[in-house]
């Protein structure tokens, strides 16, 4: 009887450790074996553009690198048709001066490398440049959406981060990204609500005191943008979202 009830008191005490820690294969949690294959889409800050630096500087992509790393991620590549900084793994498709239009035109060759993961800043050439009939400030929101379908429909399993793109010092320009930074979560919604796999990443926080001339990040705020997108990285990581990169053969 006390055999019993001893095993009865070891049932209980389990069931009780079970209730407090939940089951370990249902716990939610990145998979850091998962080869993050990832494709830096965007302008000259993807490029990681700053005054007298012909060849571009790493940009964001070497403190969201090391972070990666440091955070036990087994394998991370960056991939694109662009190469700018000097971390040894410095691919991207980032295009100076681009706008969203012009970045869907050139984006293919990089979208084909299959990336499983795309991180996508766009618009500030739209909304710091004088307004045209043909691409009226106000549009830009549909020409990302425009944007997105060619992403997906190319890379329709990827884990695409859209940004609310970072500020700008001119008032004119702070208050169109402003209203386009508004309208971004509606946008991914709607690919959402398709079946893709999306997040929108607030890029905005950062300032004119984190701008090197009023448009582009210094250091300091290519460091910041870095860690916001880790954290972003983590979180849909930690929700089983990202998904083996596919197969194919590519040249960087």
């Amino acid at each position: 009887m006390r055999q019993d009830n001893y095993i009865l008191c070891i049932a209980n005490i389990l069931a009780v450790i079970l209730l407090i820690f939940g089951l370990p294969h249902r716990q939610p949690g990145a998979n850091l074996n998962l080869p993050l294959r990832i494709l830096p889409l965007g302008d000259a800050t993807t490029w990681g553009w700053q005054p007298n630096q012909e060849n571009g500087t790493d940009g964001y992509r070497a403190r969201l690198l090391r972070e990666l790393v440091r955070a036990r991620y087994h394998s991370v590549d960056f991939v694109g048709t662009q190469h700018s900084g000097f971390m040894d793994n410095n691919d991207n498709e980032g295009h100076e001066g681009h706008t969203i239009s012009q970045l869907q035109g050139v984006m293919r060759d990089g979208l084909q490398m299959r990336p499983n993961l795309v991180l996508l800043h766009v618009g500030t050439n739209d909304l710091a440049r004088p307004e045209s009939m043909a691409e009226r400030w106000s549009d830009a929101p549909n020409r990302l959406a425009s944007l997105l379908d060619e992403v997906l429909d190319v890379c329709p399993d990827a884990v695409v981060l859209v940004a609310k793109i970072i500020q700008a010092e001119k008032m004119q320009t702070r208050a169109n990204i402003e209203a386009f930074n508004d309208a971004v979560p509606m946008v991914v919604r709607k690919k959402l609500e398709q079946g893709f796999k999306l997040a929108v990443v607030d890029h905005s926080i950062i300032g004119p005191s984190e701008l090197v001339d009023g448009l582009h990040p210094s250091y300091a705020g290519y460091f910041h943008m870095g860690e916001i997108w880790l954290e972003a990285i983590k979180t849909i990581s930690a929700q089983g979202l990202i998904t083996a990169p596919i197969a194919v053969q590519y040249h960087t």
